[in-house]
């Protein structure tokens, strides 16, 4: 199967010139035209022996949605979240800078002014989370821009999936399983960026 999910604009698929000559990076670079890298979802139960027994979530998912279609889940999911909730803040290659608890409704009122910067910026990962001593549900969205979730009502989770046309594929792949070029979203889109302190 062909990819076929939307990519934001800053993310593509390299050209074989782009990637070293190196045998291993150019048979992933092969593979990824036939990856299965397509709208859907994985989910996998917690584990009771792993490392993760302790944290409060029942299971973790990992999302593939059409880019132009990603923040319309963001705020889906965040029904899953209670009134007070976190955000999850970063760029690549830094620490994730967690901010208070505040309520979830001004958060994501004061995140939507940078939709496009948070939803299509290859640099810039972030998310939403509540946690306390029984329930860990956390929104993460990465560089690559598809969804990691942590969460504790399954049957919310799969409605809200079910609402976006999403399924579940056990064999998805995701696009930071191949090489990837990412490119600032100055190039494609003359907006004022995020400012980092």
């Amino acid at each position: 199967m062909k990819p076929t999910l939307e990519l934001p604009i800053t993310i593509r698929f390299p050209e074989e010139n782009e990637v070293p000559m190196n045998s291993s990076v150019l048979e992933r670079l092969r593979e990824s035209k036939s990856a299965n890298i397509v709208e859907g979802y994985t989910l996998n139960q917690k584990q009771i022996d792993s490392e993760n027994k302790d944290l409060g979530f029942e299971f973790y998912a990992e999302i593939n949605v059409n880019n132009s279609n990603l923040w319309n889940l963001i705020i889906a999911l965040t029904e899953s979240l209670p009134e007070v909730s976190s955000l999850l803040f970063g760029r690549i290659d830094f620490e994730i800078n967690y901010g208070n608890y505040e309520d979830k409704k001004e958060i994501l009122e004061f995140i939507s002014q940078y939709k496009v910067e948070l939803t299509e910026d290859a640099f810039i990962n972030f998310g939403l989370i509540y946690q306390d001593k029984e329930n860990l549900i956390e929104i993460f969205i990465d560089e690559s821009k598809y969804v990691k979730y942590w969460g504790v009502s399954e049957k919310l989770f799969r409605e809200i999936m079910g609402d976006f046309k999403l399924e579940e594929i056990k064999n998805l792949e995701f696009i930071d399983e191949y090489p990837k070029v990412r490119e600032p979203l100055r190039l494609h889109n003359p907006i004022q960026l995020i400012q980092m302190n």
